[in-house]
């Protein structure tokens, strides 16, 4: 094991003494300063692992050096030393980021065992750290998550068509990422440099649309007090993505053509004729050819934007992706509502690997976000998923009729039986897997089975 560099900063002769001999006794490198000018000249010259930090010191206090310290030395942990008086300094300093404080007088063991559970955490951050990177090295391609072999030749194609112009359609379901996939083809291209413009078709009315896509000028349109650039203008040199473009009415449609044929435009209220260098790159969840049949599409433009077509595949056909992508959001949202989750039970695995996410990508991270709200463990549980995620379970006596005209303890053992048989379907025989998605004791599950004769076995592949 490497020596560790700990770095005491008080301005008490007699703390700087007695806890540096203790810290050197226990092998570890000490440094001393007695205030905050003393530290930084440290930190600059020295490799430091961990700062001792007093609250009173002659210059600034150390609740004051905190956000210094974590900005500059975010990987340094920080152990904020106390008297009484500072408690609350100290609550407060644990909030800015620092791992412990320690209330003076405090022994000798006290202190070891703070700094060994410091360091400790220190490494594990720095571990996952490296863990993450090797996971987004190996697995993902500008944040497009997967190892199943749909993803990778979707990665493949993704950089063969960056490096050329070509315009591209991209197809796929609501939720499958094929705005990531756009910029995953931008930023990878020789066109990276320049301006990435998304604009959504639908969510706008056409006369909105039309000036937000080629501009106006003064006095064009009640309102229009100045010119303006429209999104083509702005993204010359660079890519314009247009989502749902199935959605664009067919005004539009010949403006767009115009531009893919001459690179020509005219704001609103102009009579100039401007010229742009773009890059488009279009994407839709219906089916065009269905619109051009409806005459709700043109058929020439569809040709000029499905240069080369990319289809993004649903995420139930490829299962092999989704705790791996589940693992990145618990990940991102841990981090973000400032929570230590580590993972998943192997309930939640089962449920994440059997639905069908018929929103997708979208919609898996939305039910990490919202698990990750709700727990307050180190492991996301079955209790803790959203329940429509449980719909599939039962969905066979959906539309069953409430047989009324039962006893109310017979209805119920009906549909506890009911549930059981639905449920064991589910986990293809697994009690243990059932007995986590019940939230049940295993032995008691097994008692269930026996009172309504049901055997395992019969649900088991």
């Amino acid at each position: 094991m490497n020596m560790k560099n700990i770095l005491i900063v008080d301005d008490d002769p007699f703390i700087l003494e007695s806890v540096g001999e203790i810290l050197i006794e226990n092998r570890y490198k000490v440094y001393k300063s007695s205030n905050g000018e003393e530290m930084f000249k440290v930190l600059e010259k020295n490799s430091i692992d961990l700062i001792l930090l007093d609250v009173k010191l002659p210059d600034r206090t150390g609740i004051e050096y905190l956000p210094e310290l974590k900005h500059f030395y975010p990987d340094i942990s920080i152990i904020i030393i106390t008297g009484n008086a500072e408690i609350n300094d100290a609550v407060k300093a644990i909030k800015m980021g620092a791992y412990d404080y320690l209330k003076k007088p405090f022994k000798g063991k006290e202190l070891l065992l703070s700094i060994e559970k410091a360091l400790k955490w220190n490494e594990l951050l720095f571990r996952n750290e490296n863990l993450q990177e090797q996971v987004e090295k190996d697995f993902s391609f500008q944040g497009i998550i997967g190892k199943s072999s749909k993803m990778k030749e979707l990665v493949k194609m993704i950089k063969q068509v960056s490096k050329t112009d070509s315009n591209i359609l991209i197809t796929g379901e609501s939720g499958t990422g094929k705005e990531l996939v756009a910029k995953a083809i931008h930023f990878s291209g020789k066109r990276k440099n320049n301006p990435f413009v998304p604009i959504n078709c639908a969510s706008l009315p056409e006369t909105l649309l039309e000036s937000e896509l080629f501009g106006y000028v003064k006095g064009a349109f009640t309102g229009a007090y100045n010119n303006k650039n429209g999104l083509f203008k702005v993204a010359d040199s660079g890519t314009i993505f247009l989502d749902e473009i199935g959605d664009m009415p067919l005004s539009l449609q010949a403006k767009i053509l115009r531009v893919i044929e001459s690179g020509e435009f005219t704001p609103l209220g102009s009579t100039v004729v401007l010229k742009t260098d773009v890059r488009i790159i279009s994407a839709t969840n219906i089916n065009l050819r269905d619109r051009i049949v409806e005459n709700r599409f043109r058929e020439d433009l569809y040709y000029r934007l499905n240069v080369v077509n990319i289809n993004i595949p649903p995420l139930r056909e490829r299962r092999e992706d989704i705790l791996l992508i589940a693992q990145h959001f618990l990940e991102k949202y841990s981090i973000k509502m400032n929570k230590k989750i580590k993972g998943f039970s192997e309930g939640v695995k089962e449920i994440f690997l059997r639905y069908d996410w018929p929103g997708n990508v979208r919609e898996l991270e939305n039910a990490v976000e919202s698990s990750c709200a709700l727990t307050t463990d180190e492991i996301i549980d079955v209790k803790n998923l959203p329940s429509h995620l449980f719909g599939n379970i039962m969905r066979s006596n959906r539309n069953e009729f409430i047989p009324i005209n039962r006893p109310l303890k017979e209805t119920i053992d009906y549909y506890e039986r009911e549930y059981l048989v639905q449920l064991l379907k589910f986990c293809n025989g697994n009690v243990t897997k059932a007995a986590q998605i019940a939230q049940i004791a295993r032995q008691n599950l097994h008692s269930k089975l026996k009172i309504y004769n049901i055997n395992v076995k019969d649900f088991r592949k």
